[in-house]
């Protein structure tokens, strides 16, 4: 959905990324920060620290954004860097959603009436959906698809759903709604690749 606002928001974010692309920054080593912030918001997540959660969690998305914005300026667009950059891309995922549902066994942050005894389930649907958004893409387009960006619930939207929750002090409602979007994601991106592949 976020998409629509990308042509506009390149126009804002290039002068920025030719003045990281000066320093001499590769990036993959942007990729590889971008990991490592993902993981401290995941261990934020995890210890209950919802704030700093969601703003290392919105530091992560940044970088997550530079990398492929260096490599079009520096002209250094590569198939290995996409592939890296959706590798790291699902490993923070997953390590984000495993640190939540640690918060909600723990008492770190609060569970939902409808939630007790089944945090677990909804993170792993959460994890579930996040990953099965981005594998339909991949796998419709190797098919022959065209691109498949659409859907309500990609990534960005995802980690802003994410950070907003964790800051307003509601990761648990955050993770609802993720749990629903993928999924309707996922069967619009279905509908959409069944037509253009049928």
């Amino acid at each position: 959905m976020l998409n629509r606002f990308r042509d506009r928001a390149n126009d804002l974010i290039r002068p920025l990324a030719e003045a990281i692309a000066r320093t001499g920054v590769s990036p993959n080593a942007l990729t590889f920060i971008g990991f490592v912030v993902g993981l401290f918001a995941a261990f934020f997540f995890a210890r209950g620290e919802q704030i700093l959660a969601g703003l290392t969690l919105l530091v992560a998305g940044f970088f997550d954004i530079m990398d492929g914005a260096v490599a079009r300026v520096v002209k250094r667009e590569t198939a290995f860097g996409g592939v890296l950059d959706s590798v790291v891309d699902r490993y923070v995922d997953f390590a984000i959603f495993a640190g939540i549902f640690y918060a909600f066994r723990s008492g770190g942050i609060a569970e939902t009436s409808f939630m007790v005894g089944w945090s677990w389930a909804w993170c792993i649907l959460a994890i579930a959906g996040s990953f099965m958004v981005s594998y339909i893409r991949a796998r419709a387009e190797a098919a022959g698809s065209g691109k498949l960006d659409v859907g309500i619930a990609e990534r960005a939207e995802r980690l802003l759903i994410l950070a907003v929750g964790a800051l307003v002090g509601y990761t648990q409602y955050s993770v609802v709604i993720i749990v629903i979007l993928t999924h309707l994601t996922v069967l619009q991106r279905l509908f959409v690749a069944g037509r253009r592949l049928s």
